[in-house]
């Protein structure tokens, strides 16, 4: 009787003793269970990540549902869904990007049967993109999402909940691919990776799923891994988009002004000039399907006028129109 008083509070000293990252069971947990684990031994916020301030037009962009390849227990979770909505979230931050509504791109998926398992055929992606007027499509594959523990063993039990000193290695890792919305062609992949250690007084819990926006996931070595694959993921994004230059499209041409299907909310602003180009039919591949893209003629420079939130009118100020509907429109 003696033992067990004194054993529980060198108990107590243990868990309160450690800051470090809990361990946790094989299965996951919820967002209560979290919660519980991360007031044992509260472990130190990730630090967010800072992007340089960006001034430019904001390019369109999609992402689709994540495609998830793991095995095992967390095979198990919504890893795509939470992987493709921490992707936006992401992207949005960075100041660059005008991301399309999730629910309006799976609506279009949804209608070209694209939403099985959040593929996109390169044959219809270039549909896709045009309705949804993006420049680039994201496509992301989750091909690794695990957690090992090493120590831990001879733990001192307690209602059912083991203490013990363990370490947690987390890896997690992603594959992206920017399609051109335009062609449907790959234009760029990467393999953005995330790790994350911690030693520390483990509490095993082992059943329930996560929440991806559960603050207690996050603080975990495998939410950290996590996070750090979508920070890998948004910086490759950046440095690759910087090399897409920003296009427009023209709405319609009437009385000498150019009607732009992009405003403030893609930060065009009054004086900005585009090159404008007239575009021929489009030439379409006859046995893939696939556009191989169409002649374009440079009619002359449009430069805007006026801003209006979701559009802006320009005036041709060299060469010679006129232009029509659908001509591209790309900044000087």
């Amino acid at each position: 009787m003696l033992k067990k008083v004194f054993l529980f509070p060198v108990i107590l000293l243990l868990v309160l003793g450690f800051s470090s990252i809990t361990s946790y069971g094989q299965f996951g947990e919820t967002e209560e269970e979290f919660e519980e684990t991360r007031e044992a031994a509260p472990p130190p916020p990730p630090p967010a990540p800072v992007y340089p301030p960006y001034h430019g037009p904001k390019k369109r962009i999609a992402v689709t549902k994540f495609l998830n390849k793991v095995r095992g227990v967390y095979g198990n979770w919504n890893l795509g869904e939470g992987f493709a909505e921490m992707l936006t979230t992401e992207l949005i931050k960075t100041g660059r990007f005008i991301v399309v509504e999730r629910q309006a791109l799976q609506d279009i998926l949804t209608e070209q049967e694209l939403g099985q398992a959040g593929i996109v055929r390169k044959e219809t992606a270039a549909k896709v993109g045009r309705v949804l007027g993006a420049q680039i499509i994201v496509r992301g594959v989750v091909s690794e999402f695990e957690m090992k523990e090493s120590g831990g063993g001879g733990g001192i039990g307690i209602g059912g909940i083991t203490l013990g000193l363990s370490t947690s290695n987390a890896h997690v890792a992603v594959d992206i691919r920017l399609i051109d919305s335009t062609t449907g062609q790959v234009l760029d992949s990467h393999n953005a990776v995330g790790k994350a250690e911690s030693t520390g007084v483990g509490v095993g819990i082992t059943d329930g799923d996560v929440s991806f926006g559960a603050s207690g996931f996050q603080k975990t070595p495998l939410g950290q891994a996590t996070r750090q694959a979508i920070q890998d993921a948004v910086r490759f994004i950046i440095s690759r988009m910087e090399k897409v230059p920003f296009t427009a499209r023209v709405i319609k041409f009437s009385g000498g002004k150019v009607y732009i299907n992009a405003g403030s909310r893609m930060n065009i602003k009054p004086g900005d000039r585009f090159y404008a180009y007239s575009r021929g039919e489009e030439l379409i591949d006859p046995e893939t399907g696939l556009s191989l893209g169409a002649e374009e003629t440079l009619i002359g420079t449009v430069e805007v006028r006026d801003v209006k939130e979701k559009f802006s009118i320009g005036q041709l100020v060299s060469g010679r129109g006129p232009l029509k509907r659908g001509d591209v429109l790309r900044l000087r």
